[in-house]
């Protein structure tokens, strides 16, 4: 998989605060598809911060809805979902190159403020169910 083969999609809410740090992790060759429901100015940064293959469409609705209406727009093959309080590492997206066509991949979200202990449970249960051989189901081939 190539990078320009990926759509991020993020939903977004009144995330000023986080969006900066957020962008300057994804590589621009990534297209870009959010789903806004802000009364910030998190779409007019996004805007100004990363014109170019990006796109921000402003709807009211849920993070479910958000996420389901990003895929419904992409166009790419291949999807990522993520939160604007996400900060990518360096070489995240570069290790996303060996995956291979028609699966589900999933993995544990790290936070670094309140939610710290929470998704590290659920980090933990995600590695003992791998451990255990306990997988996602594959995706469905339409």
């Amino acid at each position: 998989m190539q990078l320009s083969d990926m759509t991020l999609v993020l939903a977004t809410r009144d995330e000023a605060h986080n969006i900066g740090a957020f962008l300057e992790s994804i590589p621009l060759e990534i297209q870009l598809i959010v789903v806004d429901a802000s009364h910030d100015q998190t779409p007019d940064l996004i805007e100004r911060l990363r014109p170019h293959n990006s796109l921000v469409v402003r709807e009211p609705g849920t993070v479910t809805q958000a996420r389901q209406r990003g895929a419904e727009i992409a166009e790419k093959p291949w999807l990522l979902f993520s939160d604007a309080d996400i900060v990518f590492p360096r070489g995240y997206f570069e290790k996303l190159g060996g995956l291979t066509d028609q699966a589900v991949y999933y993995g544990p979200r790290l936070s670094r403020d309140r939610y710290r202990r929470y998704y590290g449970r659920i980090a933990v249960g995600q590695a003992l169910c791998q451990r255990c051989g306990i997988r996602p189901p594959p995706a469905p081939i339409c």
